[in-house]
């Protein structure tokens, strides 16, 4: 028979399946609703998380939670993942659910700690939008400021949670922890700019989000080159190419121009359509000014792109 933690293992294992599959499908970047569906097991659905509950777990699970949640409220303009919510040792602080240690909620993601057992963090994005980080690890907790540290970790380590070298094992999720942030600066800041250009590309209006890119005027490496959304357009994987390799550019007003050597070039219908057929027309950009391009960055690139070209 089962143990309460074979039968937590087993809840845990199927979750991240169905979750993998989902950002298999959808992106990265899930919905809610896409979220609230859940998942079965044996038959039996189940939920990932819950709407107004933080820490989270079906009610088969005995001993751990299933997984963490942080929301961006509607309204609000402010990304999680430029808030205080990072411990010195570069791991995540979760707020306890309250501020006794002893409650239920908090007892739980407790007993993860003691099993070091694996979770799921679904960390708010976007109001309604979500990046599912896991497995996920409780590493410490500090009473001093109602927290836990949470630590990504590789998905290999939920199969085989032991390393040849112990000492190592808190080195790989402090790694791991790192990336983790990196790509969650990368998917809000495509996000933002996806919504802010209601999901179509800003050249030919594309509107398959699969295939749409937040792209960067300014890149990450200049010290100007923030993840907002005024250096950012939203591109289709071809324009996003074509703009990335200075083969085509945008003048400060936002007309659209290519580079000589590619309108030199002559070949089918894609570059005669696609990528000529939008000279001298005009990028697509957000409503509101204050999420249009930075027309300023954008000269500097146009000008790169005109050196370049």
């Amino acid at each position: 028979m089962p143990t309460p933690s074979d039968n937590d293992q087993a809840i845990r294992l199927a979750a991240f399946n169905a979750l993998q599959a989902l950002v298999d499908l959808y992106g990265e970047v899930l919905s809610w609703d896409r979220i609230a569906e859940g998942f079965q097991l044996h038959g039996e659905q189940h939920l990932f998380a819950n709407r107004t509950r933080g820490i989270f777990w079906p009610r088969q699970m005995q001993e751990t939670a299933l997984s963490i949640k942080t929301t961006v409220p509607r309204g609000s303009r402010v990304a999680r993942y430029d808030d205080d919510n990072v411990a010195s040792d570069g791991a995540f602080l979760y707020k306890f659910q309250g501020t006794d240690i002893e409650g239920r909620d908090n007892r739980r993601l407790m007993r993860a700690q003691q099993l070091d057992a694996p979770l799921i963090y679904f960390y708010g994005i976007e109001p309604g939008f979500y990046r599912p980080l896991w497995p996920v690890y409780i590493s410490d907790v500090d009473l001093a400021s109602h927290s836990f540290h949470v630590m990504v970790s590789e998905p290999e380590t939920v199969k085989q949670p032991f390393v040849a070298d112990a000492k190592l094992l808190p080195l790989e999720r402090r790694y791991t922890t790192v990336q983790a942030k990196k790509r969650l600066h990368q998917a809000a800041f495509r996000q933002h700019v996806l919504r802010a250009y209601e999901y179509r590309c800003a050249v030919c209006a594309f509107p398959r989000t699969e295939l749409l890119d937040g792209a960067h005027i300014l890149p990450d490496r200049d010290e100007r080159g923030h993840a907002v959304v005024s250096n950012g357009l939203a591109l289709c994987r071809l324009h996003h190419g074509a703009f990335d390799t200075n083969l085509m550019g945008f003048r400060p007003d936002g007309v659209i121009e290519l580079a000589p050597s590619l309108l030199a070039t002559r070949d089918g219908p894609t570059l005669e359509h696609a990528l000529k057929g939008f000279v001298g027309k005009t990028l697509q950009t957000p409503r509101a000014r204050e999420l249009r391009p930075n027309t300023e960055y954008l000269e500097e690139r146009y000008e790169r792109f005109r050196k370049v070209g």
